[in-house]
């Protein structure tokens, strides 16, 4: 669909009536999200916070979802883009090579904190010449279910149903329809008009009352003051960048939680069940993106995070696999009656994998605490006791089975991921404790250190294929095991490993570099997809193997797999090697790209400042 200079035809960004996953722009503000398409619509945006019921659901349902539609009446060209280091959107359509329409799109956020206002600011101009455009506002209620009704005044317009309301505010003549507000205007050349979509409001004020080019100035200047902080000067920086600030879009500025991904069931599988919703928080997750930011000096939204989970779990007496944004504690899984993105269903509300036992989970969040500790962050004898409480959990929880890193929902089982994340759990505790001078029963972690290792040694391994396995007793591979030596559990030159690998290279690797993650039956419909992530864990085994120019191949291959935006779903259509899969954009991801692009500038002798 590119065409030269970076340009996009519209008419060919759809697939079945939806707008492809890969053809979205993606706001945030820490605390919602929203998806604009290259279009000119916002087909998917939750307000007030990340895991609120969606106003704009359009990207689940092209006929009944809710969206907010600007575009020019004429078919044009569109280039869309960041302003540079920022969250702030923009997206131009071009007709005979002039800019006849630009969008400039963006929730505020400013440095006074954790309010910010639930409201998306959009600006709209025309540079060259007069053009007629099609304005189109639908809100959608509680997925569809929730009776909406329209009032208006001489400012704008209310959406309102029993438990939501959704206001516009504008200059600009709109005409109230069924279920919706619309008009087709012509925007005079070198004119411009501002509109506020505000959520949670009982009347409409004048646009002006929002002062929007305030705003815009506030939040430009928050994420750029944001992204200096960023301390990395070496390759692919633009990648490093864009994938930091799109991880910090994803925090949840109130409470210090992190969304996995800001979407509901985008399918993994098109057609098929794999639609999950990522709107909460996983340990994992947010612990990878924690070790991910201190490779580049971040340490203040690890720090939240790491002190505000600290006293949930202490509160709670127990760690969780889930949890959400602001505490609420409802998680339960709904089907809700959207027909799904390209017709792919169920789509879900809520995950029910949060009532799963993932014991990797203990050992992602004191490896975390231990990467916040070597890039400066205060470890406190509090945070340190709350270390020494977890691996007194550990201790007797790594020998259970459990679900692991994949959330498969069967029975549990010996999976070897949550092995050796709970082996490197006690070696980086032992590091930092000892690091910091802090008293701890070393000898103790250091005999369930071994332990663990010399079970995975004699139980994870199968000679007969010569590779580690998915769990104990299987013949079969999974791509997870490319973390081993990432965790230092074995050298990635130890002939088990060696071996592994390439068990891992004939099984589960397609010629374009991506990976799945296992070929055993899931009980989904559908075969799993590429899942991104392997990829840059894979780039990293490579530099511990030697084979760098191999290496340097396969992320920049992998850079390629990005949108227009650098921004990267989940997973990727393992066949064709095109098809952008899953929730968007997705944190596993990006850090993904962060960690490879830094270790890569390391060995080809970059410099990183």
């Amino acid at each position: 669909m590119s065409i030269d200079n970076g340009l996009y035809n519209v008419t060919q960004a759809y697939n079945l009536g939806h707008l492809k996953i890969a053809n979205h722009g993606f706001i945030a503000n820490s605390r919602t999200a929203g998806l604009i398409g290259i279009d000119g619509t916002i087909d998917w945006a939750c307000l007030p916070d990340f895991n609120s019921n969606p106003v704009f659901d359009a990207i689940l349902d092209s006929q009944n979802g809710g969206y907010f539609k600007i575009k020019p009446i004429m078919e044009c060209y569109v280039k869309q883009f960041y302003e540079e280091y920022t969250n702030v959107l923009i997206t131009e359509f071009i007709k005979d090579d002039q800019v006849i329409l630009r969008l400039t799109d963006f929730f505020p956020i400013s440095e006074s904190g954790t309010i910010n206002f639930p409201e998306i600011h959009r600006f709209i101009e025309a540079p060259s010449s007069d053009v007629e455009v099609s304005i189109d506002l639908k809100p959608n209620f509680n997925f569809g279910a929730g009776q909406k009704k329209i009032t208006g005044n001489s400012y704008g317009y209310l959406f309102s149903s029993e438990d939501q309301t959704l206001g516009i505010s504008t200059n600009i003549k709109l005409i109230k329809g069924r279920g919706n507000v619309y008009n087709n205007i012509i925007l005079k050349k070198d004119t411009s008009e501002w509109i506020v979509i505000q959520s949670g409001v009982r009347q409409i004020g004048n646009v002006k009352q929002y002062r929007s080019a305030n705003r815009l100035e506030e939040t430009r200047r928050y994420w750029k003051s944001w992204s200096e902080k960023i301390n990395y000067n070496g390759m692919y920086r633009d990648y490093v960048i864009r994938s930091a600030v799109t991880l910090k879009g994803l925090f949840h500025g109130p409470t210090g939680m992190m969304v996995a991904a800001p979407t509901t069931s985008l399918p993994e599988v098109i057609g098929g069940e794999r639609n999950w919703d990522y709107r909460h928080t996983w340990i994992r997750d947010t612990a990878y993106v924690i070790e991910a930011f201190s490779f580049i000096g971040l340490t203040e939204e690890s720090a939240k995070f790491l002190y505000n989970i600290m006293a949930i779990i202490q509160r709670d007496k127990k760690l969780k696999t889930i949890y959400t944004i602001n505490g609420d504690g409802n998680l339960n899984e709904e089907i809700v009656n959207l027909s799904g993105h390209m017709a792919s269903l169920p789509v879900r509300n809520g995950n029910k994998a949060s009532d799963q036992l993932q014991i990797d989970q203990y050992g992602s969040l004191v490896s975390a605490v231990f990467r916040f500790q070597e890039a400066g962050g205060l470890v406190s004898t509090q945070l340190w006791d709350f270390v020494i409480q977890l691996l007194d959990t550990l201790k007797d929880l790594w020998k259970l089975p459990d679900s692991s890193i994949w959330e498969i929902r069967s029975e549990p089982k010996h999976y070897l991921y949550s092995k050796f994340i709970s082996w490197a759990a006690f070696d980086r505790a032992i590091k930092m404790g000892k690091a910091l001078d802090y008293h701890a029963p070393y000898s103790k972690w250091r005999s369930i250190e071994n332990e663990i290792k010399k079970d995975i040694l004699e139980k994870g391994y199968n000679s007969t294929i010569g590779a580690f396995t998915q769990y104990y007793g299987s013949d079969e591979v999974d791509a997870s095991v490319l973390r081993m030596p990432l965790t230092g559990f074995i050298k990635a030159t130890d002939p088990r490993f060696i071996s592994t690998i390439a068990k891992v290279e004939k099984d589960l690797k397609n010629p374009c570099g991506l990976f799945r993650r296992y070929i055993i039956d899931d009980y989904l419909q559908g075969k799993d997809n590429a899942f991104l992530l392997m990829s840059f864990w894979y780039v990293e085994d490579l530099i511990l193997l030697g084979r760098i120019n191999e290496a340097k191949e396969t992320f920049e291959n992998m850079l390629k797999h990005s949108n227009h935006l650098m921004l990267f779903s989940e997973e990727i259509d393992f066949n064709d090697c095109n098809e952008l899969l899953g929730n968007f954009p997705q944190a596993i991801t990006h850090l993904g790209v962060i960690r490879a692009a830094i270790k890569l500038n390391r060995v080809l002798g970059k410099s990183s400042e």
